[in-house]
């Protein structure tokens, strides 16, 4: 008897034994031991951030992400980690962490906008697939080791659930140098969902030990001082640095494509091609000191993307600011493994590195500049001679001390005819040349094969100013205005300019497939207009034809007159100045642009907030008059029944389908407009709000109305109205569908491809329709009061039908005035009485109004002197007539 208690005991032992398991003891009870945590919290701001991190695997029947996409370079995987809270524990040096780790795999695509409401310049696009994992777990200061647990739910592209859970290890130790700034570590999933493991690589961001700047001032030692570079003050260095350096390319120069031994030996030294470099996750300390990592690419068209560190194809570095040389000094080395064999590694540190702000500018160098070299000698493995870089695309932000050396004013010189200052025409001015705002554009292009793209040309300098990103040109001396107000006493005609211009051209199905930037310089002549460059193309993305700069380029630009009574347009040319039978030729590309110069954008922006304030007022103008008829109507009930359920149901579609629905024709947000919008100081988006929400209250007014005019008819006695109200609508119909197909027609038959893209669909034409449909609202309570002939002179008041006249009359108006007062017209800048939501034209600026007009005096004497007072003689008695009430017997 005495087993039976002592096998008890020992199953509840077992049990006890059994159900203290968990899945953090099971997988991670050797690698850091669970322990109790304290209430006592640990900033985790700065704490195991991880980002911009690289991951592989994760494939197997189940898998979250697709294999890699090899024939697509510009497709990535990064990670990124947040601690969002950390406990210390009654193990000292272990905490407790809770964070949020994020696997992205992102594919890049740039599509050209045809089919959008307008057409606009490019919008970029992800092809995305992204896993989200909630993990807890604990870390050991001794050991660096982190393990956790945590669970996901993943939705596949076919949209099946996989609910996963999963045990992450990192190596993430409490401080780090260049030879330990790598975290690495594994995801394995946990349960019956099985996937492939998942290697993670990542660069610190903790605490740092700099143990390289000897060798970096060493391995720059060497280097000699080739050119006048700009300093900056000890507190500034490390704002500037991050500012040009973060999200940044440069271009490796003859690194791709060529035969030289330079960037054949750079190739084979780091094992595969690269043709643009990327600075990031830069750390910088008050002490001018600085550790990063370098990645390598043969793609730039990514730059707004957080590009992660792929380990074979980055390395890690440090390196300090030399306040005496003005330079930055570097010390790199690579990044070894990686592979599904071995773990990434820091190996050996035999790059060198510098990078210079030059103060002056030219057309092959105008941004940040550097070298690239090995520290090993000629006859070791690895070895590659000096390779320079520079920073590719877009305009720098002009730093205080620049100037700009015009190099190839020969070849424009003899390519250019210039007319002396000269101008076309007395009557014709163009920009003077002294705001650059005038002279920057965004342009569409197009070349001889039909492809179409987008792209900007952004001034560079004027004179040997260099433009800030201000309208007008700065100083490059001093850092004062004081030059750029001595160049506006100038009263020259020609001036020197140069250009930094992108585009890009795009496949039928609106993909990106060529990205160019251009660097330029030439000839501005104030007096017709013209400008004329010699440009250096370089490719942004790999193409089969161009893989070096190509400078043999002629660009021509012709620019509107200020005071042009026309629609304001740029044209232009891209030319190649080759033989048909070289490589690198490409067939003219012609530019257009809509355009507006700088006092156009200024008007534009003052008549928007006028606009602004105009259908504000407008729309609270409507609601006052819509309840003002409903107070009206509940004082006199009896008039209720004789009120047009018809043209409260017209009232309500309007309120409905304009402002509702039309908001991204009212409200325009994209490029070719975004200067407007920025000048609003963010009041269009505030606007945006209170018109939604006063079209919302004229809404539910008109509806309110509606049903008390539908419940008073209720009643067997009001038959008589329910028959006139159909009659009404029977006789209506037939003109607000014969007005719609006509409009539908006229549409379709004359509008133009841009309308066509800019609408999308003829449904979409018909707006406009609902706004001449409801300038004629007072139609069907006509109809009404003509079919009953009608004796009540309290149906209407006229603060309704004068009030809401007025308001639909007044957009009209305004419209005549602004086509005679303002340049041509810019349809995304409108406001109040906007084109895409009614028609707008001389002829309809006559017509509605006076339709209106019509319409309430038509009202004013139904409710004088009868309903039927309108009908000739005869329908008039006709219509008496029907209107006696039959009394039963």
């Amino acid at each position: 008897m005495a087993l039976i208690p002592l096998s008890l005991l020992l199953l509840l032992a077992c049990f006890s034994t059994s159900s203290s398991s968990s899945p953090y003891a099971d997988n991670c009870g050797s690698v850091v031991p669970e322990s109790e945590a304290t209430s006592l919290f640990v900033d985790s701001d700065s704490s195991f951030l991880i980002s911009n991190g690289y991951f592989s695997g994760g494939g197997g029947g189940g898998g979250l992400f697709r294999s890699p996409r090899a024939s697509n370079s510009s497709s990535f995987r990064y990670f990124y980690f947040r601690a969002k809270n950390l406990h210390k524990t009654r193990s000292p040096g272990v905490l407790r962490v809770e964070g949020t780790l994020v696997l992205r795999d992102v594919q890049p695509t740039v599509l050209y906008n045809m089919t959008s409401h307008r057409r606009g310049p490019p919008r970029n696009s992800t092809l995305q697939t992204e896993a989200t994992f909630d993990f807890t777990g604990f870390w050991s200061e001794s050991t660096g080791k982190l393990c956790m647990v945590g669970h996901e739910i993943f939705y596949r592209p076919s949209g099946d659930p996989l609910r996963l859970s999963a045990v992450l290890k990192l190596n993430y130790p409490n401080t780090s140098d260049i030879s330990t700034s790598l975290v690495t570590g594994t995801i394995e999933s946990l349960g019956p969902q099985q996937i492939d493991p998942i290697s993670l690589v990542a660069y610190a961001q903790n605490k740092y030990d700099y143990t390289m700047i000897p060798q970096a001032n060493h391995s720059c030692s060497s280097l000699p001082v080739e050119e006048e570079s700009l300093s900056f003050g000890p507190t500034s260095v490390c704002s500037h640095l991050l500012q040009y350096m973060t999200g940044r390319t440069f271009q490796l120069d003859d690194a791709s494509g060529c035969t030289g031994s330079n960037c054949g030996t750079l190739n084979r030294s780091f094992g595969f091609s690269a043709r643009f470099l990327f600075f990031d996750t830069i750390q910088c300390s008050e002490n001018r000191r600085l550790h990063l990592y370098i990645g390598f690419s043969n793609s730039s068209s990514y730059l707004s993307y957080d590009i992660p560190m792929v380990p074979e194809k980055s390395m890690v570095g440090e390196g300090y600011w030399d306040h005496d040389k003005n330079r930055l000094c570097l010390i790199a080395c690579h990044i070894l493994g990686g592979s599904s064999q071995t773990s990434p590694s820091v190996g050996d540190c035999s790059i060198g590195l510098s990078l210079w702000f030059p103060t002056v500018m030219t057309l092959r160098r105008r941004d940040v500049v550097g070298h690239m070299w090995s520290n090993k000698k000629k006859s070791d493995t690895g070895y590659f001679d000096m390779v320079s870089f520079h920073r590719s695309g877009g305009r720098m932000v002009t730093i205080p001390g620049l100037t700009y050396n015009y190099t190839r004013m020969d070849f424009v010189s003899s390519s250019c005819k210039v007319r002396n200052g000269s101008t076309q025409s007395s009557e014709e001015r163009y920009p003077d040349g002294r705001s650059s705002g005038d002279m920057q554009f965004s342009f569409e292009a197009e070349d001889a094969g039909g492809r179409r793209g987008w792209g900007h040309g952004n001034v560079f300098s004027i004179g040997d100013l260099v433009s800030g990103d201000d309208f007008y040109v700065t100083t490059s001396v001093t850092g004062s205005l004081a030059a750029a107000a001595d160049l506006v006493e100038k009263k020259q005609s020609v001036w020197n300019v140069s250009y930094a211009m992108s585009y890009r051209m795009y496949s039928a199905s609106g993909e990106v497939n060529e990205w160019f930037d251009i660097a330029a310089e030439g000839i501005y002549d104030a007096g017709s207009g013209t400008l004329c460059m010699k440009g250096c193309r370089s490719p942004s993305l790999p193409t089969k034809i161009q893989t070096a700069i190509d400078c043999e380029i002629l660009i021509k630009i012709q620019f509107p007159p200020l005071n042009s009574k026309t629609e304001k347009r740029i044209n232009g040319i891209i030319n190649s100045s080759r033989s048909k039978q070289d490589s690198v030729y490409f067939d003219p590309i012609k530019l257009s642009s809509r355009h507006m110069y700088a006092a156009e954008i200024t008007d534009a922006s003052w008549r928007m907030d006028v606009e602004i304030v105009m259908v504000t007022i407008s729309l609270t103008v409507s609601c006052i008059c819509i309840g003002l008829q409903t107070f009206h109507a509940k004082k006199n009930r009896d008039a209720l029944p004789s009120m047009s359920t018809t043209m409260f149901g017209v009232l309500t579609l309007g309120y409905v389908i304009l402002p509702m629905l039309n908001f991204e024709a009212l409200f325009p947000n994209h490029s070719q407009d975004g200067t407007l919008r920025l000048r609003s100081g963010g009041w269009l988006d505030v606007h945006e709000a209170i018109v939604r929400i006063l079209a919302l209250v004229a809404l539910l007014l008109s509806l309110r109305l509606r049903r008390m005019a539908w419940s008073a008819r209720s009643s067997e006695e009001n038959k008589g109205y329910r028959v006139a109200e159909w009659t009404t609508l029977k006789l209506c119909l037939p003109f607000y569908f014969a007005g719609a197909l006509l409009t539908w027609l006229i549409s379709s038959r004359h509008q133009s491809e841009f309308s066509r893209q800019r609408h999308g669909s003829r449904w979409e034409d018909l707006v406009p329709y609902a706004g001449l449909v409801l300038d004629g609202f007072l139609l069907p309570q006509i109809v009404l009061n003509a079919c009953r002939n009608s004796k009540e002179k309290k149906i209407l008041t006229p603060f309704f039908y004068v009030g809401i006249t007025i308001t639909r009359a007044l957009p009209h108006l305004y419209d005549a005035y602004r086509s005679r007062s303002y340049a041509p017209r810019i349809d995304s800048s409108y406001i109040y009485a906007s084109p895409d939501g009614d028609f707008y034209s001389l002829v309809w600026d006559v017509i509605v109004p006076c339709q209106g007009l019509l319409f309430a005096a038509a009202i004013y004497l139904q409710q004088r002197f009868g309903g039927g007072c309108l009908l000739p003689q005869r329908f008039r008695k006709l219509v008496e007539y029907e209107a006696v009430p039959v009394v039963a017997l």
